[in-house]
């Protein structure tokens, strides 16, 4: 699923790209470049986790899907903090307070970088959809929706609607590959929501697009 993922991200960035230079709204810049880096990370762990399946050795299997998945994991780190640098700048724009989630974002972020042996202990080994990993992110992506269902409910515009949406499944689909140990199927249903999510970010892109 990592292909199809791959290829809708490629699309949004593509399409934010588009969007930018027809509206040159500086969001759909961070969009872009986002979207870009998480595209890039998708796909090195598309092509790892294929390297993985054609190595002759449990060890060369297990080297190769977790190099994939660190750099994949690393890539949606700088994607969701890009997108939560332009919340952050659109918030200082508009001169407004600051949200206690943004406090509590931020006093996370110090807590990790004063203990660096926290973060090691918390992200373990860096197996595919390790769970402190996905805590991590399900932390960062929770404040982008937050943020966007915000935007929403003071604008009630359908493009809005379709941000928060997508950052809405975007967090689900983190929730469940946390708890995927429970199940395989929780697994599948954490794809199924993160496709959900491109496709709903891409479909909002698109009307921003041909509206112009």
């Amino acid at each position: 699923m990592e292909l199809v993922a791959f290829m809708i991200a490629l699309a949004i960035a593509y399409q934010a790209l588009k969007g930018y230079r027809l509206t040159k709204q500086k969001t759909l810049w961070y969009v872009h470049f986002s979207f870009a880096v998480l595209s890039a990370g998708l796909l090195i762990d598309s092509l790892a986790g294929l390297l993985g399946i054609v190595a002759r050795t449990l060890r060369g299997t297990i080297a190769f899907t977790s190099i994939g998945y660190s750099i994949y994991f690393f890539a949606q780190l700088l994607a969701y903090s890009i997108l939560i640098y332009a919340y952050v700048s659109q918030t200082r724009t508009l001169n407004t307070p600051t949200s206690p989630v943004l406090v509590a974002s931020l006093c996370g972020f110090a807590t990790l970088q004063a203990a660096p042996g926290i973060v090691a202990r918390l992200l373990g080994s860096m197996i595919e959809y390790h769970p402190g990993s996905e805590i991590l992110l399900l932390f960062l992506v929770f404040y982008v929706a937050v943020q966007t269902g915000t935007n929403y409910s003071v604008t009630k515009d359908r493009n809005a609607l379709l941000v928060f949406l997508a950052f809405l499944l975007l967090a689900l689909s983190h929730l469940f590959f946390i708890l995927q140990p429970i199940g395989p199927l929780l697994f599948v249903i954490g794809h199924l929501l993160q496709l959900s999510g491109f496709v709903s970010f891409l479909a909002m892109l698109l009307r921003v697009t041909r509206s112009q």
